[in-house]
């Protein structure tokens, strides 16, 4: 079966969970703007200058893009016009799922670990193709984010199952973590990552590029998406470099650059994956021993080094309060009274510190002074509660100034409580309690909400795999008929509308019925399995190789022409004619093959099939072991 998915069923489907990792904020804004076409630079821009982070992200890519620094970049509309508003628009996206999905509860998924590799790759990505002028630079950086997007979409919304699955597929590789994938979840990242990109709106070439990083060799890719392709697979390499100074400089002959080249571009690059962790504020440090012996995927293999991330209530002593005061006695006796009382204390001196602090420790309450220097603590509350990191944060305000209006405000702005000072200890702790009971409550809901969010999930995999086995064959495990009339007849829906091609080929094992008659229907039924895995093993990604029924299979061919079909047919004739069946039969079977393609006269299911099947009779009673794809037959000469 074909590891490209055309349709977004999957997403449809998973998005009943409630947990796929999606835009948040501004990004979510973008996304629902650019939905359609009939949308403007302004209207982009006006939404990504209301997020000053967002907004500073863009500009510092534009900037890096620019040719000319003497000129630097000062606003999104300058940005939107170098880059284009597209561009603009995928970066922000981009950008947007990086802040809104840094946690989750998959304990065998390190999501510190898994967003600065994907910043190390989308590094790498863009100054490759600067480098070799492959694809815009900003598109390679945006793709190179999101390539492994499917894998930390697996660990939001299945957590557990997927744990399962990492923890069986440590230290086997990429290939054996996609098969684990569709064995437990009948979907691998792969195809759930193609998915959201597509999905989310990005360029088909992304999907495309992503949906091939894993082969061997590209083949019948566009022009755009092979570069693009190319570029990710060397990106990969390049960051395990980046990521650890020991390693060796990966190999880049697909992009014909030198290792003198490359140790240069690797320096470079390790700069710019350092500052953007900053921006990102993505932690930017890892040994050699926790990167480099994680290939692609499986940089979220590794058990994170602390459980303390845990949200879970009963287990927690007390709350994450973040407590700000510019007056440092002040702040000293609040959190003397809180670390009594059995609360985690962060501290902060003025409204700008709270904001980074808030952003990196995820507080659980915020005790903030009124009157401060550089931003009060109406003015914090406020960017607080427009934040969505933030916004579900408990904030308790203190002021010395006792005037029912300043309550007023103080509520207007945000905060869930208002306290004057000076204080009595018990009633301030006794305030605390009180949020923390209805931060309880809070988490609890969320708990059940995520409780419920699993089900539906869970109910998701069920149905995807009752589907899968009402289409797949049960004794070879290929798509069976009704997967491949299924399949036949949208592939062609896309072959008429953009006028591709599309070919078939129909094969039928010859004298399948003396193997039953002489060694008994078990031996029939194991030519069958070894004959349809060296069909599978010989066709390209995109195909998708189906039985029918019986002896007879059917391989569909999407984009490939009659030609291109025929030679696909003959690999797989001689592959069969070579393949000696063990298990007590001891020798090889032939198979005969008809090829057809959509073409005037040709351009139904049933005329495809026709043609193909009419074509098999043509090879059989040419002496079978052969393909025929031509009326009046010629078919292909017999290899020696």
């Amino acid at each position: 079966m074909s590891g490209i998915e055309r349709t977004n069923r999957p997403i449809e489907e998973l998005k009943l969970a409630g947990n796929l990792p999606s835009p948040t904020g501004v990004g979510l804004a973008i996304l629902e703007l650019t939905r359609g076409e009939d949308y403007s630079m302004g209207d982009v821009t006006r939404i990504i200058q209301t997020d000053p982070a967002l907004t500073g992200r863009i500009l510092r890519i534009a900037n890096s893009a620019a040719s000319s620094p003497a000129q630097p970049i000062t606003s999104v509309s300058q940005a939107a016009m170098r880059l284009g508003v597209r561009s603009v628009r995928n970066v922000a996206l981009g950008f947007s799922l990086v802040s809104g999905n840094r946690s989750g509860e998959c304990r065998r998924f390190d999501y510190e670990r898994y967003w600065a590799h994907s910043l190390a790759v989308a590094v790498a990505a863009a100054a490759l193709a600067e480098e070799v002028r492959g694809a815009a630079p900003t598109d390679a950086f945006t793709c190179g984010l999101l390539c492994e997007i499917g894998s930390l979409a697996l660990a939001s919304i299945h957590p557990e199952r997927y744990e399962e699955v990492l923890e069986r597929a440590q230290g086997q590789g990429a290939g054996a973590l996609l098969l684990l994938e569709q064995e437990v979840l009948d979907i691998d990242h792969v195809q759930l990552g193609c998915a959201l990109l597509r999905d989310w709106g990005l360029p088909e070439s992304f999907a495309q590029a992503v949906a091939v990083l894993e082969q061997r060799e590209l083949e019948g890719l566009a022009a755009d998406t092979d570069k693009l392709a190319r570029i990710l697979r060397a990106a990969h390499g390049l960051a395990a470099s980046i990521l650890d100074s020991d390693a060796e400089l990966p190999s880049a002959n697909e992009l014909n650059l030198d290792r003198l080249r490359l140790a240069a571009l690797r320096q470079r690059c390790r700069a710019d994956w350092l500052e953007w962790g900053r921006t990102l504020q993505i932690p930017s440090k890892f040994r050699a021993s926790e990167t480099s012996a994680l290939p692609r995927s499986e940089l979220a293999l590794a058990i994170p080094t602390s459980e303390a991330s845990s949200t879970n209530t009963a287990a927690r002593r007390g709350l994450r309060v973040l407590v700000v005061d510019d007056d440092p006695v002040a702040l000293r006796l609040i959190a003397l009274h809180l670390g009594r009382a059995g609360h985690e204390v962060i501290k902060a001196t003025t409204g700008r510190e709270a904001l980074l602090a808030a952003l990196e420790h995820a507080p659980q309450m915020v005790i903030t002074d009124w009157m401060m220097p550089d931003m009060d603590g109406l003015e914090l509350c406020r960017t607080l509660r427009s934040t969505e990191e933030c916004r579900g944060m408990y904030l308790i305000v203190l002021t010395g100034r006792d005037r029912e209006t300043l309550a007023v405000d103080a509520f207007d702005s945000g905060a869930d409580e208002y306290f004057l000072k000076p204080y009595d200890a018990k009633i301030l702790l006794a305030r605390v309690r009180a949020g923390q009971r209805t931060i309880e409550l809070r988490e609890q809901v969320e708990s059940d909400r995520r409780i419920q969010a699993q089900q539906v999930a869970d109910m998701s995999v069920l149905n995807r795999k009752l589907e899968a086995a009402a289409m797949t064959d049960v004794l070879t495990k290929l798509p069976n008929r009704r997967f491949a009339m299924r399949r036949l007849e949208e592939d062609l829906s896309i072959a008429l509308a953009n006028n591709t091609a599309l070919s078939v080929v129909m094969i039928d094992i010859d004298c399948f019925k003396q193997v039953n008659d002489e060694h008994g229907h078990g031996m029939g039924d194991l030519v069958l399995r070894e004959t349809s895995n060296v069909l599978r093993s010989i066709v390209r990604r995109e195909d998708t190789v189906c039985r029918l029924g019986g002896e007879e299979f059917l391989v569909i061919c999407p984009g490939a022409n009659l030609e291109q079909a025929a030679a696909t047919a003959e690999r797989m004739r001689r592959a069969v004619a070579h393949h000696v069946i063990g298990y007590g039969y001891g020798r090889a079977v032939t198979i005969s093959a008809g090829v057809a393609q959509r073409e005037e006269g040709a351009d139904t299911v049933d005329d495809l099939l026709r043609v193909a099947d009419r074509r098999v009779y043509v090879a059989k009673a040419a002496g079978r072991d052969q393909v025929c794809s031509e009326d009046p037959p010629r078919s292909h000469a017999r290899s020696a």
